[in-house]
Parts: C-alpha cells; sequence; structure tokens
C-alpha cells in the first residue's frame, strides 16, 4: 500500500525541521492523502507504518504527558490520534502545513493528540466508564445473532442471542492488544462454537468481520456503526 504525504509529514515531526520541508503536500495532495485515509483499511495500514519510525526521546515524554499515554505507546497512539483525526477532516490543510513545516502544535493537533478517540471521559471516582457497542451477525443460513461488546478497562465481551432459538453465543478479547484484525474463539449455549476473524477501526469504536460456527454456518458481523 502506498505511503502518504501526511504519513510522512507525522513520521518525521521528530527528526530536525530541514528535514520536514520534503514532507509539505500540495492541497490537491492532501485532499487525497484525506480521501484515501476515509477508508478503514488503508487508514489501520498507515498508522501500523508510522509507528514504527523513531521519534526523539525528549519529544517522547512530553507527548507522554500530553496524551495520557505509557511512553511505550506513544508512537502508535501519536499516529493513530493523528490520522485519525485528519481522515475526518478535523485537521485543516493550513494547520496540516505548519505542523509538516515547522511541528507548530496548532490548536487542531493538540484537540487529535488529546482526544483518546476510544475511550469516553473519565466519570467522577476511580472507575473508568464502560464503553458498550451494538453487535450483530446475519448468518448465510438464514440465522441472525443481535447483542452487543462491552470494553471495561483492558478487556472486553462479546454477547449476542440468536434469532432461531434460545442460544447466545460469545467470547472475550484482549484491549490491549492493538492490531487491526483479530481471531476471537466463540462458544454457545447450545453446544456450537467457532470463530470470529473482525477487524477494527483505528479508533475501535466499529469493527466487522466473518463468523464461522460449528454447524458449517457462515457469516458477517459488524460492531458499531461502520462506515460503507
Amino acid at each position: 500500500m502506498k505511503g502518504l504525504m501526511i504519513l510522512a509529514a507525522i513520521a518525521m515531526v521528530a527528526l530536525p525541521l530541514s528535514a520536514n520541508a520534503g514532507a509539505i503536500a500540495r492541497k490537491s495532495g492532501y485532499e487525497n492523502d484525506k480521501n484515501v485515509l476515509s477508508d478503514p483499511s488503508a487508514l489501520n495500514w498507515n498508522i501500523e507504518e508510522c509507528s514504527h519510525h523513531g521519534i526523539n526521546p525528549q519529544l517522547q515524554e512530553r507527548l507522554a504527558k500530553l496524551m495520557g499515554v505509557p511512553e511505550a505507546n506513544v508512537r502508535f497512539e501519536f499516529c493513530r490520534r493523528v490520522l485519525t483525526a485528519f481522515a475526518r477532516g478535523a485537521i485543516p490543510y493550513d494547520d496540516y502545513v505548519q505542523f509538516a513545516g515547522s511541528g507548530v502544535m496548532t490548536p487542531s493537533i493538540a484537540r487529535a493528540l488529546r482526544i483518546a478517540g476510544s475511550r469516553p471521559s473519565k466519570p467522577q471516582g476511580n472507575r473508568q466508564a464502560d464503553i458498550v457497542l451494538p453487535a450483530s451477525a446475519k448468518m448465510d443460513s438464514g440465522e441472525t445473532f443481535k447483542g452487543s461488546t462491552i470494553a471495561s478497562g483492558s478487556s472486553g465481551r462479546f454477547s449476542v442471542q440468536s434469532s432461531r432459538r434460545s442460544a447466545k453465543c460469545s467470547s472475550t478479547y484482549d484491549l490491549t492488544d492493538r492490531r487491526p484484525t483479530i481471531v476471537l474463539p466463540v462458544k454457545c449455549s447450545d453446544g456450537r462454537t467457532g470463530r470470529i476473524e473482525v477487524t477494527r477501526a483505528a479508533d475501535l469504536m466499529s469493527a466487522w468481520g466473518k463468523v464461522t460456527l460449528s454447524d458449517g454456518s457462515s457469516g458477517r458481523l459488524t460492531v458499531g456503526k461502520v462506515r460503507k
């Protein structure tokens, strides 16, 4: 998959300013990159690619405090938050030029870095609110499932109920696993087992994938609101 100009600019923010000059795209290139990143698969790929670039240790420490994440997660979170905001049109072209050319922390960039995108604001007290997203699956047999995913802390639960019987199918997943595509084992109360191969959007607020059950049926799964 082709690397983007916005990706190059983000990856070089921690390098000397002279290196950043070549990363500034024309407005037409900026619009093209934004259009490409509207595809969740392209967005996930570019976030992963961006996160492998090096970063200045002093900048890493400052960004960790700004974003509220451990230093080990700075590169991934930095790329994820900025690229996701860029794809949504939340970073104007003029802000992008300042950021790419001189590392200026414009208001839109600062907002993107401070907003986790995959987490709600913390409620009063020490406990972080659960994130509940609708989940559904339509099988080739005509059977449908409806339910939800619940993310709490570092773990998540997946539970759906069949339209044809009282069976419920469920699974768990690790929220610290940041890979775009994961495979989850599924167990159903009627004895069926299976697996889900699911791809998550970069903001972790939607997902889509394929469900395969031991009775031979298969289908498509959606979580949250998946962009068409």
